[in-house]
């Protein structure tokens, strides 16, 4: 693969770092990893931090690295878990600017370049994007499927009303315009050791999970960041999406969701919550990442109180929602349950449980559709295969629909008729100042001979 470069003195340009802390998923991270060799930045660097992997991760980067000295492996050895993974990658980052990859995830062609142009014009520290999201085949569906947002323009976001908005909605990962660095985000390493220097043992990861509690502990850190809505990365969802693994009700996907759990088992959700252990609703997660944020001493972030009986309603309706199995529904509602008993509200909760109603189980959405969001396109139509497909299909698409704009359809179509009027605009067909035109008169005999021969 060619490796472009835009120029050969480092210090013009600042560094980018991509982390991408993987376990076993060599078959993905070979996708994720072209995506980033194709980056035309010279100073930037791709660590690789491999948590005990048991396939051929290593030999996948050390293949790439050998490509593109830009790539680096790193082993944590036997197994140190995902929280644990992201704080010790996230330690070998030089001063510049960081985004986080998971080993499915990729970057958009020239994506970095991308998001250096808008900081180094904006002079922000913090900047997010609404990243589409590609879903491999036999995902979501047999064919793969990939959804882009269509957002345009850059905008400056006020961190405190994105905050308060976190607290009203409870749902993180809904929120396009959330600066966490986990795949929608770049973030400067000062933000990075300002959260360190707030924690009582230097550590960046406070929460179970690594990904939201970046967007919003980093946006507390700021008055205002920037929002941009063209995208440069992109999400993928492949079998081994730790998320999905939770979703799923077949036992290879228990277990694995079984080690995850072991794994953030040291780390409990804030005491408002009754330190009851991780729980991947989204409203839990929204709440934990907001409450442990808010105690960091001298964090200048701040939002609404938090609303016990909404987070709870909040919760249940998750759980309705027909994506969980039997016995997953059962761990959350004692998680559930223990919040409802801290804050007085277990009666009411344990009403709302009996009078519940699940939904019936929602099936995804297959081949091409559009909503109020954005495209949805089907992956087999458009041979999208793998994430480095996806990425340069989700540039291409975004910058076709970025073109199409109201003032662009105008001039578009306001070319297209002047150019049609001209085409049917009758005339003489000879002028009368070119030689055919001043010889009209003989041009006529000529005809009018040849037409009596017929």
């Amino acid at each position: 693969m060619e490796i472009k470069m835009i120029d050969k003195n480092k210090d013009k340009y600042p560094l980018f770092t991509v982390i991408i802390p993987v376990k076993n998923r060599a078959k993905y991270l070979y996708h994720t990893l072209r995506t980033c060799m194709m980056q035309n930045y010279d100073n930037l660097e791709i660590i690789v931090s491999d948590d005990g992997s048991t396939d051929n991760t290593r030999d996948v980067v050390e293949d790439a690295s050998r490509i593109d000295s830009r790539i680096r492996y790193l082993s944590q050895g036997a197994g140190v878990g995902m929280r644990e993974n992201f704080e010790l990658v996230l330690r070998q980052v030089k001063p510049g600017f960081v985004i986080a990859l998971g080993g499915d995830d990729g970057l958009l062609p020239d994506g970095i370049k991308g998001m250096q142009d808008i900081l180094y014009d904006t002079g922000m520290d913090l900047l997010a994007w609404p990243a589409p999201l590609y879903s491999y085949p036999n995902v979501t569906g047999p064919n793969g499927q990939l959804v882009i947002y269509h957002k345009r323009g850059i905008k400056i976001v006020d961190s405190h009303e994105f905050l308060n908005r976190q607290a009203k909605n409870l749902h993180y990962l809904s929120d396009i315009e959330s600066p966490m660095f986990y795949v929608k985000g770049v973030a400067s390493t000062k933000l990075i050791d300002r959260v360190r220097n707030r924690t009582p043992d230097g550590r960046f990861y406070s929460c179970p999970t690594p990904d939201g509690y970046s967007g919003i502990v980093l946006a507390g850190e700021v008055p205002q960041y920037t929002f941009s809505g063209k995208p440069f990365s992109i999400f993928g969802m492949s079998p081994t999406s730790q998320g999905l693994g939770y979703l799923s009700n077949d036992e290879e996907a228990k277990k694995g969701s079984e080690t995850f759990f072991r794994d953030v088992s040291l780390k409990s959700m804030h005491p408002e919550l009754a330190s009851q252990p991780y729980s991947p609703l989204i409203t839990l997660m929204t709440v934990d990442y907001l409450l442990t944020a808010r105690d960091l001493p001298g964090w200048n972030g701040s939002f609404q109180p938090i609303n016990y009986r909404e987070v709870l309603l909040k919760g249940l309706k998750e759980l309705a929602h027909g994506l969980y199995g039997e016995e997953r529904i059962c761990r959350e509602l004692k998680i559930l349950n223990e919040i409802a008993e801290k804050h007085g509200f277990g009666e009411f909760f344990r009403g709302k449980v009996l009078r519940a109603k699940r939904y019936r189980k929602r099936t995804p959405f297959e081949g091409n559709g559009i909503n109020t969001d954005g495209f949805l396109l089907d992956g087999k139509a458009y041979n999208l295969c793998n994430i480095f497909d996806a990425s340069h299909a989700a540039k291409n698409i975004y910058q076709v629909y970025s073109d199409l704009k109201p003032s662009s359809l105008v001039n578009i179509i306001s070319k297209s008729l002047l150019y049609r009027f001209r085409a049917l605009r009758k005339g003489s067909l000879f002028p009368p100042d070119s030689e055919w035109g001043r010889n009209s008169s003989e041009i006529r005999q000529i005809s009018s001979s040849l037409k009596r021969e017929e």
